[in-house]
């Protein structure tokens, strides 16, 4: 882990506190720290918040900016409701006042590697495709995330210009932009092109007065026809990866009913209706999914839940309590709980992010 405070005798404190349990690396200011995240594998940072030069809430800002996925612990004399906020909102996970009792200290890097290693089950390996779905309907989107999850990273946002703009400066592999929903079709196809200029495109649900257009802006972008078939969209993807990255599955014929199926009925999962639909039990069904994806059908509705409850954040004001019920989880608290488990963050901190501290529009 890594110890960011311009007190030496801080940075002391902490290596005599730590290093029995970890490998400790330190560093006196935001610059020093920058350095270690960009070139060094870092599990946790101990973050003070008041240095010279890039203070602690400036690095969390860079970081997020950069793609740089690391928790954070903050650990400063300064106790403002204000500060620890700003702290939250950026993404760090606890926040501790200095001075500080060392069990406190531990138990809060000890839950914080924890939530980070819950979460990390749930992620794909740094070297598969990267996949933004931009416009895409929100179980679609969830349940293709969900589905993907073991195999590739699935980003999903709204069609406009200032989402795609807040997206990190990390470079998606493919972009599927949904044409049917997009405001200006024109406009999102200009912005994708200028935002991530190497990633292959596939376009979908492009009403016909628009095909013309796309097929003459969008260069060897893949078109798939109306109405968008699940497995025709996965054969897109998989035709656009390029060689270096993993392949996306196959899944089987009754595996893509099941995913179609959740894609629509995401709140109110029937396993009778989806075996009947189907014409197979459920208990086949539930064997057969786990087999082809490597994970339960619950796990994957509550995955696809998390999916949907992160496009309506970003896409609606609604409360999180009614983003909740709109998803099918009992309330806020079953929300947070498995937003947290999937994503290693609270749905609150995630909305606040997202809009209060967007990133470059162009990349670093």
């Amino acid at each position: 882990m890594l110890a960011v405070d311009d007190d030496p005798a801080v940075r002391e404190v902490l290596h005599l506190l730590l290093d029995e349990h970890y490998e400790v690396l330190d560093a006196p200011d935001g610059e020093t720290a920058l350095r270690y995240l960009l070139g060094e594998p870092v599990d946790l940072v101990l973050l003070d918040v008041v240095m010279e030069g890039i203070d602690g809430i400036t690095l969390l800002q860079q970081m997020r900016r950069g793609g740089v996925d690391v928790p954070v612990v903050v650990v400063s004399a300064i106790n403002t409701a204000w500060t620890a906020a700003a702290a939250m909102r950026l993404g760090a996970l606890d926040y501790i006042t200095k001075p500080f009792d060392d069990a406190e200290l531990l138990d809060a890097v000890g839950a914080a590697l924890h939530r980070a290693a819950e979460a990390a089950e749930f992620r794909p390996p740094e070297d598969t495709a990267r996949i933004l779905l931009i416009g895409c309907p929100v179980g679609l989107a969830a349940a293709l995330s969900g589905a993907l999850s073991h195999h590739a990273r699935v980003e999903s946002i709204p069609a406009d210009a200032d989402a795609i703009a807040a997206m990190p400066p990390v470079s998606p592999d493919t972009v599927v932009l949904d044409a049917g929903k997009a405001p200006n079709p024109h406009e999102s196809l200009m912005s994708i092109r200028t935002r991530f200029p190497l990633a292959s495109i596939v376009i979908v649900n492009a009403p016909p007065r628009a095909r013309a257009v796309a097929f003459a802006e969008a260069e060897d972008a893949t078109i798939l026809p109306r109405p968008l078939a699940l497995r025709d969209l996965l054969d897109g993807l998989r035709a656009d990866m390029r060689p270096s990255l993993h392949g996306l599955p196959h899944f089987s014929t009754r595996v893509i009913g099941v995913i179609e199926y959740v894609s629509v009925h995401y709140a109110d999962v029937n396993m009778r209706e989806l075996g009947r639909k189907l014409e197979k039990s459920p208990y086949y069904l539930s064997r057969l999914f786990r087999s082809e994806t490597g994970m339960t059908l619950k796990t994957y509705v509550n995955r696809v839940r998390v999916e949907a409850a992160r496009q309506l954040l970003l896409e609606t004001t609604e409360k999180i309590e009614t983003v909740a019920s709109l998803v099918g989880f009992h309330d806020a608290s079953h929300l947070s709980r498995q937003f947290l488990k999937f994503s290693g963050r609270r749905p609150g901190d995630f909305r606040r992010t997202w809009w209060d501290d967007p990133a470059p529009s162009s990349p670093r």
